[in-house]
């Protein structure tokens, strides 16, 4: 069971609160090919360019709200595959509610310790490539 990350595994981080960002950016940024956007455009698009392991979402970003984007991933077949782990400031049942029905994989709320975020990382990415690999099989 693969349970190990390597810096092959593409993340997509996508916050609009720049500080946010750029904290857990260098500490992921050891440990994953990381790409980083601070809009729901740009995540879209990037996500079109790019095969990710992993996408950590904010929850509210000023142009498309991240359950959209969560919503519109898992109803593409290309993309319905990839875990979404939202980030978020809200500690609410109400919004992890929403995130669980959009699609999320899981919820984190802010402030984040990186050691509990790259652990739950750490379990999405190794599920997914044994998914992948059941699915080829």
């Amino acid at each position: 069971m693969p349970n190990e990350l390597n810096k092959t595994d593409k993340v997509l981080f996508v916050d609009d609160e720049l500080s946010a960002l750029q904290g857990l950016s260098e500490v992921l940024s050891q440990q994953f090919d990381l790409f980083c956007a601070t809009n729901g455009t740009d995540a879209l698009n990037l996500i079109k360019e790019q095969a990710f392991d992993l996408i950590l979402l904010d929850v509210e970003l000023p142009d498309i709200p991240g359950f959209k984007i969560c919503q519109q991933l898992k109803a593409n077949p290309a993309t319905r595959h990839i875990p979404v782990i939202f980030l978020t400031g809200f500690e609410d049942l109400v919004f992890e509610g929403q995130a669980f029905d959009s699609g999320a994989a899981d919820f984190i709320c802010k402030p984040v310790i990186p050691a509990r975020v790259m652990m739950r990382m750490r379990y999405h990415i190794a599920r997914k490539k044994e998914l992948e690999q059941l699915l080829t099989h």
